[in-house]
């Protein structure tokens, strides 16, 4: 029943509108007095034209700050039928006056069908389309530049998010470390601060360049080393450096890996830093620990920055007894 209402709704106005076309071809038939070469004339409709699209433009534009429906545009076309019936009748009249011609009822009325369906519905159906075709696009542009500002939002949270995430993990290892072998902290700290340095530098940035972060991901696995001994084996098999990724991808991907699964020397973890293409696959066996704390960051943080950023997907998860990441680098190809 709400499919079949609109379409007699349509079957309706054609019909009327129809109606009214041939009581127009009837008037002029009747009174068949219409010569185009009558400059008056053309005078004449133009102001009905003109005051037809003045009227829809003013109860559209007063109807927009009252009704906030997309039924607005039938408000508008009827709401200025009679606003146009009566500028008509005024224009008639003083038109009449002007000749000193006289003026009747039925005459009124007359001019009224006749310039509603010569003029007005016309010209008050296209200003209409227009208003509306005006005010989508302003309104699509609006939702567009909301959402990039509450994507803008996100991302700088999902930044600072990482800060105090990528801090805290140093500093455990720096715990560690202070408790296990004082000799290297100088060296430890030493590293620790050209790894941080170069987090504060990045950390504000979209994208960084795979070589770049390499280098990165080589000084923070010496960090992890320090801490863990050969209890990892981190394997890197990345010939090919070209392309961008998200700041700090392969160290969260490599922190992840230590952090939920168990090395030792005698049984190092392996975790895999492989190119393919376009994608960087980042594996290791399971070995689950148990977790004291989970910030619940990584990669996830990841995952939306690539989605926010460069609208790539970042897959994660278990497989046959591995866990895999797929990371996309974005290449100009």
């Amino acid at each position: 029943m709400k499919k079949v209402l609109p379409i007699l709704f349509i079957l309706f106005l054609l019909a009327l509108f129809n109606s009214f076309q041939v009581y127009n071809y009837y008037i002029v038939r009747i009174n068949g007095d219409i010569n185009f070469y009558d400059i008056p004339t053309h005078i004449s409709t133009f102001l009905y034209s003109l005051g037809s699209f003045g009227i829809t433009l003013m109860v559209w534009r007063y109807l927009g700050r009252l009704v906030a429906s997309k039924l607005k545009f039938i408000y508008v076309f009827l709401s200025a039928i009679p606003l146009f019936g009566l500028y008509a009748s005024i224009v008639y009249l003083m038109i009449r006056n002007y000749y000193g011609a006289p003026t009747s009822l039925e005459m009124l009325w007359g001019n009224f069908i006749f310039t509603l369906s010569l003029s007005h519905f016309y010209i008050s159906g296209l200003t209409i389309a227009y208003l509306f075709f005006i005010e989508t696009n302003e309104l699509k542009e609006r939702l567009m530049e909301s959402k990039y500002e509450i994507e803008n939002m996100q991302l700088q949270m999902l930044k600072k998010n990482i800060e105090p995430h990528f801090l805290f993990n140093n500093l455990s290892i720096l715990s560690s470390l202070a408790r296990k072998d004082v000799s290297h902290i100088d060296e430890f700290i030493e590293n620790l601060a050209d790894v941080y340095r170069y987090f504060l530098v990045h950390n504000a940035v979209d994208s960084v360049s795979l070589k770049e972060d390499l280098k990165f991901l080589k000084k923070y696995i010496a960090l992890t080393t320090e801490r863990f001994g050969n209890s990892y084996s981190i394997v890197l098999k990345i010939d090919d450096q070209e392309g961008d990724i998200i700041p700090f991808a392969l160290q969260i991907c490599l922190e992840n890996a230590i952090k939920h699964n168990e090395g030792n020397e005698a049984d190092p973890l392996v975790i895999e830093f492989i190119r393919n293409g376009d994608m960087i696959t980042v594996r290791n066996q399971i070995r689950p620990v148990e977790m004291y704390s989970n910030t619940g960051l990584g990669l996830s943080n990841i995952a939306k920055r690539y989605d926010l950023i460069y609208g790539e997907t970042l897959t994660y998860g278990p497989f046959n007894n591995y866990f895999i990441v797929e990371l996309p680098v974005i290449t100009n190809k």
